[in-house]
Protein backbone atom coordinates (compact mmCIF):
# COMPACT_ATOMS: atom_id res chain seq x y z
CA UNK A 1 0.00 0.00 0.00
CA UNK A 2 3.01 2.49 1.07
CA UNK A 3 4.67 1.52 -2.67
CA UNK A 4 1.23 2.94 -4.38
CA UNK A 5 0.87 5.62 -2.12
CA UNK A 6 4.32 6.85 -3.30
CA UNK A 7 3.62 5.94 -6.86
CA UNK A 8 0.78 7.84 -7.24
CA UNK A 9 2.28 10.60 -5.75
CA UNK A 10 4.90 10.58 -8.22
CA UNK A 11 2.07 10.79 -10.80
CA UNK A 12 0.62 13.63 -9.47
CA UNK A 13 4.21 15.57 -9.17
CA UNK A 14 5.03 14.78 -12.93
CA UNK A 15 1.84 15.94 -14.10
CA UNK A 16 2.21 18.85 -12.28
CA UNK A 17 5.84 19.55 -13.13
CA UNK A 18 4.57 19.08 -16.71
CA UNK A 19 2.05 21.69 -16.38
CA UNK A 20 4.77 24.26 -15.07
CA UNK A 21 7.35 24.00 -17.59
CA UNK A 22 5.14 23.91 -20.81
CA UNK A 23 2.71 26.55 -22.16
CA UNK A 24 -0.35 25.55 -23.49
CA UNK A 25 -0.97 26.69 -27.56
CA UNK A 26 -2.88 30.05 -27.48
CA UNK A 27 -6.65 30.54 -28.11
CA UNK A 28 -6.40 31.87 -31.24
CA UNK A 29 -4.28 28.82 -32.35
CA UNK A 30 -7.27 27.07 -32.79
CA UNK A 31 -9.72 27.78 -35.92
CA UNK A 32 -13.13 25.86 -37.54
CA UNK A 33 -14.88 25.90 -40.88
CA UNK A 34 -18.32 24.53 -41.72
CA UNK A 35 -20.45 23.97 -44.62
CA UNK A 36 -24.28 22.12 -44.71
CA UNK A 37 -23.91 18.62 -45.82
CA UNK A 38 -25.80 18.19 -49.22
CA UNK A 39 -28.75 15.46 -48.00
CA UNK A 40 -31.75 17.29 -47.79
CA UNK A 41 -33.33 14.89 -45.48
CA UNK A 42 -30.63 14.70 -42.92
CA UNK A 43 -29.66 18.25 -41.91
CA UNK A 44 -26.24 18.23 -40.59
CA UNK A 45 -23.30 20.59 -40.20
CA UNK A 46 -19.95 19.29 -41.32
CA UNK A 47 -16.75 21.01 -40.14
CA UNK A 48 -13.36 21.15 -39.52
CA UNK A 49 -10.78 22.19 -36.50
CA UNK A 50 -7.31 23.26 -37.38
CA UNK A 51 -4.97 23.35 -34.60
CA UNK A 52 -2.31 26.28 -35.72
CA UNK A 53 -0.24 25.15 -32.71
CA UNK A 54 2.86 23.40 -32.24
CA UNK A 55 1.07 20.92 -29.54
CA UNK A 56 -0.36 17.92 -30.37
CA UNK A 57 -4.00 17.69 -28.90
CA UNK A 58 -7.00 15.89 -28.08
CA UNK A 59 -10.64 15.93 -26.70
CA UNK A 60 -11.28 19.06 -28.19
CA UNK A 61 -14.52 20.51 -27.52
CA UNK A 62 -16.24 22.99 -29.72
CA UNK A 63 -19.55 25.63 -28.50
CA UNK A 64 -21.17 26.04 -31.75
CA UNK A 65 -23.87 29.02 -31.55
CA UNK A 66 -26.43 29.00 -34.63
CA UNK A 67 -27.35 32.70 -36.06
CA UNK A 68 -30.13 34.31 -37.56
CA UNK A 69 -29.92 36.05 -40.77
CA UNK A 70 -29.27 39.60 -38.54
CA UNK A 71 -26.35 37.68 -36.31
CA UNK A 72 -28.20 36.91 -33.53
CA UNK A 73 -28.26 33.75 -31.68
CA UNK A 74 -31.23 31.41 -32.02
CA UNK A 75 -29.61 28.03 -30.71
CA UNK A 76 -26.17 26.50 -29.23
CA UNK A 77 -24.50 22.98 -28.19
CA UNK A 78 -22.03 21.38 -27.74
CA UNK A 79 -19.70 18.83 -29.75
CA UNK A 80 -16.56 17.30 -29.75
CA UNK A 81 -13.86 17.21 -33.18
CA UNK A 82 -12.96 13.61 -33.98
CA UNK A 83 -9.63 12.07 -32.77
CA UNK A 84 -6.35 14.05 -32.26
CA UNK A 85 -5.16 17.06 -33.89
CA UNK A 86 -1.73 17.34 -34.68
CA UNK A 87 0.44 20.60 -35.09
CA UNK A 88 -0.68 22.03 -37.90
CA UNK A 89 -3.44 19.48 -38.72
CA UNK A 90 -6.97 19.42 -38.97
CA UNK A 91 -10.28 16.95 -37.55
CA UNK A 92 -13.70 17.16 -38.45
CA UNK A 93 -16.80 16.92 -36.85
CA UNK A 94 -20.30 16.70 -37.14
CA UNK A 95 -23.75 18.22 -35.51
CA UNK A 96 -27.28 18.42 -36.13
CA UNK A 97 -28.09 21.38 -37.81
CA UNK A 98 -29.28 24.45 -34.95
CA UNK A 99 -33.47 25.29 -36.23
CA UNK A 100 -33.67 29.24 -37.48
CA UNK A 101 -29.33 29.56 -38.37
CA UNK A 102 -28.54 30.46 -41.14
CA UNK A 103 -24.64 30.43 -40.25
CA UNK A 104 -22.70 29.05 -37.18
CA UNK A 105 -20.06 30.68 -35.03
CA UNK A 106 -17.66 27.80 -33.77
CA UNK A 107 -15.06 28.12 -30.65
CA UNK A 108 -12.91 26.11 -28.76
CA UNK A 109 -13.85 25.78 -25.75
CA UNK A 110 -11.44 22.85 -23.97
CA UNK A 111 -8.98 20.66 -25.40
CA UNK A 112 -5.92 18.32 -23.99
CA UNK A 113 -2.23 18.66 -24.62
CA UNK A 114 -1.21 15.38 -25.69
CA UNK A 115 2.70 15.68 -26.46
CA UNK A 116 4.67 19.60 -26.95
CA UNK A 117 6.93 21.50 -28.84
CA UNK A 118 10.25 19.66 -29.03
CA UNK A 119 12.56 20.68 -26.42
CA UNK A 120 15.88 22.51 -27.41
CA UNK A 121 18.81 21.87 -25.24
Amino acid sequence: MKALGCGLALVLVATLAWGQDHQRPAADAFSASWAPEADPVDQRIKGSVHNGSRFRVTDVRLQVVGLDGSSRPVGQTFTWAFGDIAPDGETSFAIEAIPGAVSYQISVVSYDVVTGPPVRE
